[in-house]
């Protein structure tokens, strides 16, 4: 499998290009990289550059770059506005979603939510976004937001084109009966483990949000958001 790195949007401007001091050391001390080794690098903004490496050390892999393109970005932006479940679950969203076409993730604290901050978790949740962008070859890297009270982000829907909030509440619709022509800024609204609370998803319809279900079973929020993604990525992109 050729190696996918990411590098500043600069370095790929230049004859010989620095890796950063961290991926760096992930070429050099797991994956053991050696001069002459090819790869390829991107920026995360559709900066691409075919190259091959000219020295290794701990702290500095540097690659000649033969080849340097651009790809254009994404036709359509798709949010994923999901409340953050467990743990192990919300990584599995977080690589899922890279994987599935989201170009950026909304984390959110809802009413049922039961995470908790922490700091120290969002640098965690970029590196598995990075990382599923470098196995998938997503050349624009998804914009990962802050965290965000559920009340902050419902102001902001109206500035898509088109909100699919998962209900299990009465008033929904299948996917298949939501017209998705020409939709340009879509997002995607799943809740936690416990659901959206009622007032949570008329707030979300209020705001010009089209509630959506998944079929006659109940769906784990990992899968809910999967399943919505896959529908999303096969009718928009």
């Amino acid at each position: 499998m050729r190696i996918n790195s990411l590098v500043d949007a600069a370095e790929l401007e230049k004859d010989v290009a620095i890796l950063s001091p961290e991926e760096s050391h992930h070429l050099a001390r797991v994956l053991r990289v050696q001069p002459g080794q090819e790869l390829t690098l991107f920026d995360g903004l559709g900066g691409v550059a075919d190259g091959v490496i000219e020295s290794v050390s701990k702290t500095a892999v540097e690659v000649r770059i033969s080849n340097h393109w651009k790809v254009p970005k994404p036709a359509v932006e798709i949010d994923l506005i999901q409340a953050v479940p467990k743990p192990d679950r919300w990584e599995l969203v977080l690589q899922k979603a890279v994987e599935l076409g989201a170009t950026a993730i909304r984390p959110v604290l809802t009413k049922h939510t039961e995470f908790r901050p922490n700091p120290k978790r969002q640098a965690r949740w970029s590196k598995i976004v990075l990382n599923a962008a470098q196995q998938c070859e997503v050349r624009w890297l998804p914009e990962l937001r802050p965290l965000e009270n559920f009340d902050s982000v419902v102001p902001t829907l109206g500035t898509y084109d088109l909100v699919l909030v998962g209900s299990l509440y009465e008033g929904t619709r299948p996917f298949r009966a939501v017209d998705m022509a020409g939709k340009k800024r879509v997002a995607l609204l799943i809740g936690p483990e416990g659901d959206f609370t009622q007032e949570e998803v008329q707030a979300a319809v209020e705001a010009g949000a089209v509630p959506v279900s998944f079929g006659d079973r109940i769906l784990r929020t990992e899968t809910a958001s999967i399943f919505g993604l896959s529908v999303l990525a096969y009718e928009l992109l």
